[in-house]
């Protein structure tokens, strides 16, 4: 066997499905042991950092590892945004990266680059020097991806490694399994069960450790029992069921970008705030604003480095959300008694009172008729044709993110794909894809710009290829949306660099996809009921809409009932 049979060998037997990437340097010992697996598919993306963000999207749609393949030197360089991406956002994601031979490497030849280019954005990364130490690698590497607080991990492969023959029994490989997951101090529980018991208003924001950790059913279970309205962050978005009663949307404690009017409403009432998951960067998951006076904070996370780190806890919890919430439960279930708590109608009067007050403030835009359309229009009329519990939605940076993730309804968990951290324009092009990979019997679409559609379109052809039947909803402003709003501005960019041009429809239309441009906003849920057709006819489709330049949804300060 050769280190490249172990390498895919290991992969295998950690249930690796999938393999996006491009092929480049250092990795033809790969190809023999993938060309025969009957378990991996490996397949190419038109860009290495889609290729990591496939993987991406697969792991946050999934809950798996989502692995990616690229070669040396220039190869490598293209997918540091990408894994920036998934570190940022604590995803999963394993990237093979192929390297000229250990006794080439620091001579500076032709396409040369370091792994050391990834240090500030990998949980974990290692080289395979001897191809004896390979099993042991695999298994540190699944480990670092499964346990704790997830993130990215790379491994350097030099060529002469994966080239060289050991015996089987050398480089057999056993899966490590689930991964390990700290449980929490049972004195903190305690202290955080009297918090919330002993408070008149408690509060729960859900962030994307709760998705990760799989801990939705205790975050519900929890919510009920005290009739805390919960918030998310918009990467947690979805981990709990915005069409519950006591659901907020969007919009963590004290504040954060994209609140709804009703988080801002209930958090102001708030004596205890219970944060699961929950990063706190800014300005997504908190804007930094200081916690009033008298509010206690609980704050569980499985990354010590989030503890602390914005706001100082009154408890200050490092564990995994799922252990954690289960205990805390059955704390609170000791101190409320046989039959104790519930749900509050006077606590969800109160929400639904303030959401339809804030809904009725953009009706007027969701049903705005002037052309060009807007955005948020454009996500409502989608919103009206699709089965939300069979939909899972992806938003893009920019704008997009605006119009889709204060005012999409996300009810199921994974069935929402949100990024926050990095915010690479394009990144949901390659998570579509892989999104889409990994839960086939779902609608998979994705918001984008055409500023972000111009830096990753080609990708539309991966889909055709591939048969991964995506729908990409483009929003076509003419331009990027923030430089074209402030071109008047004497500090603002000069207009050619705010001012782009392009059919796209053609484009992706010449790429092999169902694809049409809108214009029209009376025109639009017929087009996506076409689109979405097509996909279900296994092809890739595209619905460019014409829209003009608003700006993000923003709360005012004094918004209340």
């Amino acid at each position: 066997m050769t280190g490249g049979d172990a390498v895919i060998h290991a992969l295998e037997k950690e249930g690796v499905e999938y393999i996006s990437g491009f092929a480049g340097g250092g990795e033809v010992p790969l190809w023999p042991a993938l060309r025969a697996s009957s378990q991996i598919k490996v397949f190419s993306a038109r860009h290495e950092r889609q290729g990591v963000e496939i993987a991406d999207g697969y792991a946050r749609a999934t809950g798996k590892v989502g692995v990616a393949l690229t070669g040396t030197g220039p190869g490598a360089t293209n997918t540091l945004t990408g894994i920036a991406g998934a570190f940022a956002d604590n995803i999963p994601v394993l990237l093979l990266m192929g390297q000229h031979p250990l006794a080439s490497m620091g001579k500076e030849i032709q396409q040369e680059v370091p792994s050391n280019i990834f240090d500030e954005f990998v949980k974990w990364k290692g080289t395979m020097s001897r191809v004896e130490d390979i099993p042991a690698i695999m298994r540190r590497a699944f480990t670092a991806l499964r346990s704790g607080t997830p993130g990215p991990v790379v491994l350097e492969m030099p060529i002469d490694v994966l080239s060289t023959e050991a015996p089987d029994d050398v480089l057999h490989y056993e899966p490590v399994g689930p991964g390990r997951k700290a449980a929490a101090d049972p004195m903190d529980i305690e202290r955080a069960a009297d918090i919330l018991c002993n408070a008149s208003f408690p509060v729960l924001n859900v962030g994307g450790g709760v998705l990760s950790a799989e801990a939705w059913d205790e975050a519900l279970e929890l919510a009920e029992l005290l009739s805390m309205p919960v918030a998310t962050t918009l990467v947690g978005k979805g981990a709990f069921p915005e069409n519950h009663p006591l659901s907020l949307g969007g919009g963590v404690y004290p504040r954060s970008k994209y609140a709804s009017g009703q988080a801002l409403h209930i958090n102001r009432k708030a004596d205890a705030v219970l944060a699961v998951g929950n990063s706190f960067r800014l300005p997504n998951a908190t804007d930094g604003r200081p916690i009033p006076d008298g509010v206690k904070l609980i704050h569980i996370n499985a990354d010590p480095a989030d503890l602390n780190k914005i706001y100082q806890a009154d408890v200050a919890i490092l564990a995994d959300a799922k252990l954690a919430l289960r205990s805390l439960v059955d704390a609170v279930r000791d101190r409320l008694g046989p039959g104790g708590g519930g749900i509050k109608e006077e606590v969800v009067a109160e929400i639904q009172q303030a959401k339809a007050k804030w809904l009725g403030e953009w009706q007027s835009v969701f049903t705005d008729d002037s052309v060009p359309t807007n955005g948020y229009r454009v996500v409502q009329e989608l919103m009206a044709v699709v089965d939300l519990d069979r939909t899972i939605a992806i938003h893009d940076a920019g704008g997009s993110r605006g119009y889709l993730s204060p005012f999409w309804e996300a009810r199921i968990p994974r069935n929402y794909i949100g990024m926050g951290g990095m915010a690479a324009m394009g990144w949901s092009m390659g998570a579509t894809i892989g999104a889409k990979l990994g839960r086939p019997d779902h609608l998979v679409f994705h918001v984008l710009g055409d500023a972000s559609f111009g830096m990753v379109g080609m990708e539309v052809e991966t889909a055709v290829r591939m048969g991964i039947p995506t729908l990409t909803v483009l929003l076509n402003n003419g331009g990027t949306g923030g430089g074209l709003m402030a071109m008047e501005r004497n500090n603002a960019a000069p207009p050619a660099m705010a001012q782009l041009g392009g059919n796209f429809t053609m484009v992706a239309q010449a790429l092999g996809a169902h694809a049409e441009r809108v214009e029209q906003p009376s025109e639009l849920a017929a087009a996506f009921r076409r689109a979405i057709q097509a996909t279900e006819s296994g092809q890739a489709a595209l619905v460019e809409v014409m829209i003009k330049p608003m700006p993000t949804p923003e709360t005012p300060e004094d918004w209340s009932l």
